[in-house]
């Protein structure tokens, strides 16, 4: 659920990033197996000051997105495109930019400045077996020498943030390797 996220208190030896952020997950609107790209974008518009969350529920805000930008990879079954993600923020004010590669990532995250990224996951299985592809929306907020800190989900081992992000859903929808951050 909505909430403050911090990389605990205090953070790991050679932690750079935000402090804390506001997280939206999916649990926070109602397409829950479908909307973590409307989460990431929420998060990181309240990051921006274009959300107030304190002031408004997040259930409400998280149902407004939905309706306004639904997922729509496949009608949604899919989840949500990098398009969309971009269209929720843009209607917010919020440009983005692509950006690529890890140490780019670590630049920006290193600055106070989050990243939307996308990483494959286990789409669920057919049959009970064979693995499915899926993906998965996050906000970057920090690192350490071990961990990227994501939103909606938590720290994630720097070697599975890697085949995460070289994964097959990532590279459908344009987003292997890359990230997404607001224009200055």
């Amino acid at each position: 659920m909505a909430g403050m996220v911090s990389p605990g208190d205090p953070p790991l030896a050679g932690f750079q990033g935000l402090k804390s952020i506001f997280e939206f997950t999916n649990y926070d609107g109602a397409l829950v197996r479908t909307n973590c790209g409307q989460a990431a974008a929420a998060t990181f518009l309240t990051f921006h000051g274009k959300l107030a969350p304190t002031r408004a529920r997040p259930d409400r805000i998280m149902a407004a997105i939905e309706h306004a930008c639904p997922p729509d990879n496949m009608g949604g079954l899919f989840g949500t495109s990098r398009r969309c993600v971009t269209r929720i923020c843009r209607r917010q004010g919020i440009l983005l930019r692509e950006i690529a590669g890890e140490q780019a990532i670590r630049a920006e995250l290193a600055q106070g400045r989050p990243v939307i990224v996308m990483l494959g996951v286990c789409g669920g299985r057919l049959f009970n077996r064979i693995a499915l592809p899926g993906g998965h929306w996050m906000v970057a907020y920090g690192f350490d020498p071990d961990n990227a800190y994501l939103t909606n989900h938590g720290p994630m081992p720097w070697d599975k943030f890697r085949r995460g992000w070289a994964g097959f859903v990532p590279r459908l929808i344009g987003m292997r390797g890359k990230g997404l951050v607001a224009v200055s």
